[in-house]
C-alpha cells in the first residue's frame, strides 16, 4: 500500500491536468479526433513488445495498455458522433518514444496508453486519467543496492527519451549510460549480458524480471521518483480526451464494484497472479485516488 499513498502528488497533477483539459473543450472547437468516427480506426501507438503493457502474438497485440485501449474504442463506439460503422483499433509500430510522441503530435496515429507523465510532454501532448503508476528503479546485479554511490563508475541502460532516462541522468553523476530505442532492445542487452543495469519504469522492470535477469534485484526501495501513467492524445483532440477518459473512468469503476470481466482482463497483466503480482486491493485502492481525484476536479452543475 505504500506504493500506492506516494503516488498521490503525481496522481494529482496527471488527474487535475485531464479534467481541466476536458473543461476547457469549447464547442465547435477544431478536433481532428472526427478522424476516428470517419475511419472507422482508433490509430494507437505501439512500442515494442514487453509486459504488462503489450504483448504481441502475431498480428494481434494484448496487454494492459490495450485492456485500456479497448475501454476507449468501447465508449467511442456508443458515442452519439460514432457513424453507421464500429471504430476498430489500428495499432501504429513506432521505432522510438519520441518517433511515437510525435506521430500524434502531427496527426498520424491519434492516441498512446502507458505513457508515463512529464511536465516537458505536457506541453504538447494532453494526458487522460492515469491508469497506473510508475516509479524509476533499476534491475542490477548483487551488490548494486541502486543508490548514486553504488553506481558510480557503472553503466546504466536506459530506453532513449523515456522519463527514467531523464531522471536516472539527472540523478546519477558518474555513471555511463547506454540508451536504446525500444524496451525490447534494453530487455535483450541484459539478457545476453551485454548490459548488466537497467533503469526504468518498477512495472516494466518487475513484469519482466523473471524473463530477462532473474537473479538481478529491483533496486533501490525507494525509487528515484514516481509518475502517473495514462494516455496521451493532441490537443488538438478535445473529444478524443473527453471520451477516453469516460473509458478509463468506467474501466477502473468496473474493477473497484468487483467486475468478473475487468477484474480478469487488469489482473492478468498486474495482479497477483501476474508476474507484476499486484494484489487487488492494492489496485482498487489506487483506482478510487483516480475516480475520488477526478471527482474533485469535476465542473459542478
Amino acid at each position: 500500500m505504500r506504493l500506492i499513498k506516494k503516488a498521490a502528488t503525481g496522481l494529482l497533477a496527471l488527474s487535475s491536468i485531464a479534467l481541466v483539459a476536458c473543461q476547457n473543450e469549447t464547442p465547435g472547437a477544431s478536433d481532428s479526433a472526427k478522424s476516428v468516427y470517419d475511419t472507422g480506426k482508433l490509430r494507437a501507438v505501439v512500442l515494442g513488445d514487453s509486459l504488462p503493457m503489450v504483448q504481441k502474438d502475431g498480428d494481434n497485440y494484448d496487454g494492459l495498455s490495450f485492456v485500456v485501449l479497448e475501454a476507449i474504442r468501447d465508449q467511442i463506439n456508443v458515442s452519439p458522433k460514432k457513424q453507421d460503422k464500429e471504430v476498430s483499433i489500428e495499432p501504429v509500430a513506432a521505432n522510438s518514444a519520441r518517433e511515437g510522441l510525435d506521430m500524434i503530435r502531427s496527426g498520424s496515429a491519434d492516441i498512446a496508453c502507458g505513457v508515463a507523465f512529464t511536465w516537458q510532454r505536457q506541453r504538447t501532448l494532453t494526458y487522460t486519467l492515469p491508469f497506473s503508476v510508475g516509479g524509476v528503479r533499476l534491475l542490477a546485479p548483487d551488490g548494486v543496492d541502486g543508490t548514486p554511490k553504488s553506481l558510480n563508475g557503472k553503466t546504466i541502460g536506459a530506453v532513449k527519451d523515456s522519463m527514467a532516462a531523464s531522471v536516472l541522468a539527472e540523478s546519477v553523476d558518474d555513471a555511463n549510460f547506454q540508451f536504446f530505442d525500444t524496451p525490447d532492445q534494453a530487455l535483450a542487452a541484459v539478457k545476453d549480458g551485454s548490459v548488466e543495469i537497467l533503469g526504468g519504469d518498477s512495472l516494466w522492470l518487475k513484469a519482466n524480471r523473471a524473463a530477462t535477469a532473474p537473479d538481478s534485484s529491483l533496486v533501490p526501495d525507494r525509487p528515484y521518483a514516481r509518475s502517473g501513467v495514462g494516455c496521451v492524445v493532441a490537443d488538438t483532440t478535445p473529444h478524443l480526451l473527453n471520451i477516453s477518459n469516460l473509458g478509463i473512468g468506467r474501466l477502473l469503476s468496473g474493477y473497484i464494484n468487483d467486475d468478473d470481466g475487468v477484474r480478469s482482463a487488469i489482473n492478468t497483466w498486474i495482479g497477483t497472479d501476474s508476474t507484476v503480482g499486484l494484489k487487488d486491493d492494492q489496485i482498487s485502492a489506487f483506482f478510487t485516488i483516480v475516480l475520488s481525484t477526478a471527482a474533485q476536479f469535476s465542473p459542478q452543475s
